[in-house]
């Protein structure tokens, strides 16, 4: 049995279990749906049954939207950090599933919701060190959905004015700013001895080579390259996990510059 064939096992018993007559309805339970519907999605993607894996998305991206939308109107934005993974997921979900208008809103939910606002209208983050983590996992998921949303420009974030800095700022910036915020948080988890991932690393140079096209300043054949270099770094079913979506969504996303 290859890996891969032990994971949809894993998961789809985690399922049976789950879904079993009388489990308390919990968030924990929610969660852990929407991750078993999700990956499942991606490994039936990979052993080519489309069909599959759409509805699985679809499943995924409906329980996590019930989920989020719930806690919404009562969502601070000093709590809202940890909704972003989901919300991230939930746009996913929604895209490689085909339900564009969602994975819109999803995307513009983690976008707020990775910089610690809620509404998008709140001056400033309540609690900036929640959402420069030195694995830049929640910097990056907002550069992802600006860059999904089409929003080069024109906001506000929490940047590092300079190469050295110890406190990030809140000021206007521009995805080339969040890109720098990015790879400083990394810089920082580095010096802390904390392992860095080829799914955070390496996706950075690929969104810099994918923003130069969207601004007309690179050619598509660069960005081709850095999404290849981004697949092969695959090296375990948890590099599967981070990376294949992300591809699978960019080739969906921006099929002018992904294909040949």
């Amino acid at each position: 049995m290859t890996s891969l064939e032990k994971s949809i096992q894993v998961q789809k018993q985690y399922l049976a279990d789950m879904t079993e007559p009388g489990r308390p309805d919990t968030p924990m339970r929610t969660a852990g749906l929407v991750e078993c519907w999700f990956s499942l999605g991606l490994y039936h993607h990979w052993q080519g049954e489309d069909e599959v894996a759409r509805t699985e998305w679809a499943q995924a991206a409906s329980l996590a939207q019930g989920y989020i939308e719930r806690d919404l109107p009562a969502l601070t934005s000093k709590r809202a950090p940890n909704y972003a993974r989901l919300a991230m997921k939930t746009a996913l979900a929604a895209a490689l599933s085909g339900q564009d208008p969602l994975a819109r809103t999803f995307f513009s939910y983690t976008e707020r919701f990775s910089t610690g606002l809620v509404t998008g209208h709140e001056e400033r983050p309540a609690d900036p060190g929640a959402v420069l983590d030195s694995m830049a996992l929640l910097p990056l998921y907002r550069v992802y959905s600006l860059i999904r949303l089409g929003r080069l420009s024109g906001f506000h974030g929490l940047i590092f004015p300079k190469a050295n800095s110890e406190e990030a700022v809140w000021v206007e910036t521009d995805i080339h700013g969040l890109l720098e915020t990015a790879e400083h948080c990394l810089a920082i988890g580095r010096r802390e001895g904390l392992k860095s991932f080829a799914s955070e690393t390496r996706l950075i140079p690929l969104l810099r080579a994918l923003v130069a096209v969207l601004e007309g300043r690179g050619a598509a054949e660069a960005a081709r390259k850095a999404l290849v270099t981004y697949e092969r770094s695959i090296r375990d079913m948890a590099g599967f996990y981070y990376i294949y979506r992300v591809t699978l969504d960019l080739k969906a996303a921006f099929p002018t510059v992904f294909t040949v």
